[in-house]
């Protein structure tokens, strides 16, 4: 197996600056790897929730807060900025954290979100290949040279982005999802790395295998995309505590009302449920916590989750 590293998303909504401060300050003590933030504009994961951090100047802040933990994006919308205007800001993120960006790029899926900020929403073949034409502007604005990019649905003549990022050749490019026909293929054209949800096993090695068919039919060695996966986490020391922690997060909505996603039970359950992930590739487990401000819970991740999986 690949040495495992971790991840920790961070709350978007109604959290003061400081308590997020002290979060990010947190993670990066306890070895945690990555802090990760989702990209959507308003009503997150429903209208009760209208008020959403926006992704790029949270994970500057955030940057600014931290010396070594990485910044990532999962995933940034295509529709929401320009591309190149993304490779800018990106660039410019990557350059002044000292090389610390992971970016996770989309073809965006919130069709409200959309409708509400005035960003057209076609159908998903048009999105994912409107993705994918973003993703080749970014790439090559990242470069330094003049980019000249004419695309069904973006464009770019003679732009440059510079600074460059720190990163070589590249930050890193995570695309997130399961859409076999198109979405994998983008993945195995496009990525460093695929991310996808804690679903049953079964599920999983079916997706996996479907990237890595398309890696062979592209000429790309499977093994040479990394695998990160989303984990809707919910553990402690007891049942009870775990029970308890579960439906407060189910109250809440978003991810955790997905049961089929769930990893959840005491460390000597959920351990080996993620050791088995981590022996059919995946490298980066990225949690979603019920409530990732409660700085007790997050150390008993860091304690009894992320070092049970480094002692095996």
């Amino acid at each position: 197996m690949q040495p495992l590293r971790f991840g920790l998303f961070v709350p978007q909504h109604g959290v003061p600056a400081t308590a997020l401060r002290a979060l990010a300050e947190q993670a990066e003590t306890l070895g945690f790897d990555s802090l990760w933030a989702y990209d959507h504009l308003q009503d997150y994961p429903d209208a009760a929730q209208p008020d959403v951090l926006e992704c790029v100047t949270l994970l500057g802040v955030l940057a600014g807060w931290t010396t070594r933990i990485r910044l990532g994006s999962l995933v940034l919308c295509d529709a929401y900025r320009n591309p190149a205007l993304a490779a800018k800001m990106t660039a410019t993120l990557d350059a002044l954290s000292g090389g610390r960006l992971e970016l996770g790029y989309g073809a965006g899926w919130h069709a409200g979100e959309h409708r509400a900020y005035g960003f057209e929403f076609p159908g998903a073949a048009a999105r994912v290949a409107r993705m994918e034409e973003g993703l080749q502007i970014i790439k090559a604005l990242w470069q330094g040279e003049p980019v000249t990019f004419a695309g069904a649905h973006h464009h770019v003549e003679a732009a440059r982005c510079l600074p460059r990022p720190l990163q070589r050749p590249h930050p890193p490019i995570t695309i997130g999802g399961g859409g076999e026909r198109r979405l994998l293929r983008a993945v195995a054209r496009h990525a460093d790395a695929w991310n996808y949800f804690s679903v049953p096993l079964a599920e999983y090695e079916h997706k996996r295998s479907v990237l890595h068919a398309h890696c062979r039919d592209l000429g790309r060695d499977p093994e040479t995309m990394a695998q990160s996966l989303m984990v809707s986490l919910v553990t402690a020391r007891r049942e009870k505590d775990v029970r308890d922690a579960r439906e407060a997060a189910r109250r809440r909505g978003g991810v955790f009302q997905h049961d089929d996603q769930l990893v959840q039970g005491t460390p000597d359950i959920v351990v080996p449920r993620l050791l088995d992930y981590a022996r059919r590739g995946v490298s980066l487990f990225i949690f979603v916590m019920p409530d990732p401000l409660d700085a007790p819970a997050v150390q008993f991740v860091a304690e009894q989750v992320m070092q049970g999986l480094r002692d095996f």
